[in-house]
């Protein structure tokens, strides 16, 4: 009796989810069997052409059953239905942080500047530049945020990196994301305290140290 026949050998593939490790898999078809799944490939583009043809096929080789079909790629994409609604709330929370962050920025830069009313009126008629009153209302808050960075960088390297080690294929954490982050921060920072920082340099001082 004639044995099986190999007839060709494929590359390792993902056919499940990244949170397994690859599986032995085995495309057969032996005497007698009847195939109940048929893998077809599409050209890209839109399908519905290459979908009425199919059918059309279908309907000649098996009249008694209805044609039931369904995208490999949009299979794949449900073992990442949670992952999605991960980066979803992740981004509108983080979305709706930064901007309460910023409305909370441009308050206490205005009462810092409404604080330091006569001090910024007197360094201005003894010459400060509208950058020197920049500077000095926005030093405080740049140290705050380079605070926070560090104290916020390590521990989400932590629980980013514990999150990754349940994939079996999983990507690393590059150092420059931190980098490209704690500047964006900084920027956030920098451009919602400038509005009150600038409006206060620009402000006369004679108005500030009339009471004086």
């Amino acid at each position: 009796m004639k044995g099986p026949v190999v007839i060709g050998v494929v590359k390792d593939f993902n056919f499940l989810g990244l949170k397994q490790k690859i599986q032995p898999q085995m495309f057969h078809q032996f005497s007698g069997h009847a195939p109940f799944h048929f893998l077809v490939r599409l050209k890209p583009g839109s399908p519905s052409k290459a979908l009425e043809a199919i059918e059309t096929v279908w309907k000649k080789v098996a009249p008694g059953y209805p044609l039931k079909y369904n995208f490999l790629d949009e299979d794949l994409n449900r073992f990442y239905q949670s992952e999605k609604r991960l980066s979803n709330i992740i981004a509108w929370a983080g979305g709706i942080s930064i901007f309460l962050a910023c409305l909370g920025l441009l308050g206490l830069a205005a009462l810092a500047a409404i604080n330091r009313t006569k001090e910024i009126g007197i360094r201005k008629v003894l010459g400060a530049s509208i950058f020197t009153v920049w500077k000095m209302l926005s030093r405080d808050f740049v140290w705050l945020v380079i605070a926070s960075f560090l104290l916020a960088a390590p521990l989400t390297y932590y629980f980013s990196n514990q999150w990754l080690q349940q994939y079996d294929y999983r990507t690393t954490i590059s150092w420059w994301v931190f980098a490209v982050t704690g500047i964006g921060a900084l920027v956030i920072t920098l451009l919602t305290v400038s509005y009150q920082s600038i409006a206060a340099g620009m402000a006369n001082p004679v108005d500030s140290l009339r009471s004086e």
